[in-house]
């Protein structure tokens, strides 16, 4: 099932200051949506809104359907919602391949009886689910690393392994904030056409705040414009990055 996400006039207020103000948005269901604009605009405090990492002054989360306005984020995540944060969160005690396991156990496998029924038999919490994280692994091209400690890899390693934890925990909706920074060029085209490929392949829908222009240019299909808290242009990528405003406040030019 595709996953259609509506925010509707979200206000976000800190103290005195408005982060983001009467925002609403359509996110296309199994399309690939960019939140661009100036640092500081709204972008990633409406992400917390959406995965309920904050709740609104006021307005409404929609999901398929469910007002989640205001629930947990774990309650978020197992309706199929998936964050990947600018600081990337990986266990860094654990391998890769057993970064990527936990995100396949049930909530019934976490529990720790459950454990210590596998331990029990001698057999490892995350073995049983070994075949399916290497799936994933090789998705992303970590395969290779799959015996290494997460904490050992690099940064564009670490964002890859968080991407295959999401897709291993089935997430339907993928909210990346900035996923290619700190990237070289190739990881970048690496990472590109995966995203490309989870889309059109596997139905998807992404939303991703990025800076990069190209990026966003080659990727996105819809673009939300923020400045100063505000949704200040929306429409398709070519219509929003050809708009004289757009160019001014943003990029910069004349």
């Amino acid at each position: 099932m595709t996953t259609q996400l509506f925010i509707d006039h979200v206000s976000m207020q800190f103290g005195q200051v408005w982060a983001l103000r009467d925002v609403s948005a359509r996110i296309q269901p199994g399309r690939i949506t960019a939140f661009v604009g100036p640092n500081g605009a709204g972008k990633t405090t409406l992400f917390h809104v959406i995965s309920g990492d904050y709740r609104p002054t006021s307005g409404r989360v929609i999901l398929n359907g469910n007002n989640i306005t205001g629930r947990q984020p774990w309650q978020i995540s197992r309706m199929g919602v998936g964050r990947q944060f600018q600081d990337v969160r990986v266990f860094n005690g654990l391998s890769v391949l057993e970064n990527v396991a936990v995100a396949l156990m049930s909530h019934q496998e976490q529990s720790p009886l459950r454990c210590w029924a596998y331990m029990r038999r001698k057999t490892p919490c995350l073995k049983v689910h070994n075949e399916k994280a290497m799936f994933w692994l090789e998705f992303v091209g970590l395969q290779d690393y799959h015996n290494h400690m997460a904490g050992a890899l690099s940064f564009g390693q670490q964002k890859l392994l968080s991407l295959a934890r999401l897709l291993a925990g089935g997430m339907s909706l993928l909210l990346l904030d900035e996923p290619t920074a700190g990237l070289s060029h190739n990881m970048i085209d690496k990472l590109m056409a995966m995203i490309q490929s989870l889309v059109e392949k596997k139905g998807i829908t992404v939303v991703f705040i990025e800076h990069n222009m190209t990026v966003v240019a080659s990727l996105s299909y819809w673009i939300y414009f923020f400045n100063e808290g505000r949704v200040a242009f929306t429409g398709h990528t070519d219509h929003v990055l050809c708009n004289q405003k757009v160019k001014q406040t943003y990029m910069g030019l004349a």
